[in-house]
């Protein structure tokens, strides 16, 4: 199976989002763009996080010296936590520049890409 590279995932993606937000008000939808780019962008780093993930765990051993050995939480781990935390943020400040009318169903589509992550 042939890998699409990341810059056309990030394209491809921004403009399904712009399709799911092409209701915002124009006044909105300049405000709104860098954080659309921004939301594509994190879309495809949470899903090589993902992949990273299944490699390495999210526990991972570490020795700091002769004698200070043990498990932590995995680098990979607290990166996609905070991204994942931050994706939902933008996901949210963006759904609510929408008109209410628009709403349910964008977050139908964006939960559904929410969905797809957690059933790895």
């Amino acid at each position: 199976m042939r890998r699409i590279k990341p810059e056309n995932q990030i394209k491809r993606r921004i403009k399904e989002l712009n399709d799911i937000f092409s209701a915002m008000d124009e006044d909105h939808k300049k405000v709104v763009t860098p954080l659309i780019d921004f939301a594509a962008h994190m879309e495809v780093n949470l899903r090589k996080l993902d992949e990273d993930l299944e490699k390495v765990g999210f526990v991972e051993e570490y020795s700091n010296g002769e004698n200070q050995t043990g498990r932590k939480e995995s680098t990979e781990s607290r990166a996609y936590s905070t991204m994942i935390k931050n994706y939902t943020g933008v996901i949210r400040t963006l759904l609510s520049c929408l008109p209410e009318s628009a709403q349910p169903a964008a977050e139908d589509e964006l939960g559904e890409f929410l969905r797809s992550r957690m059933k790895r």
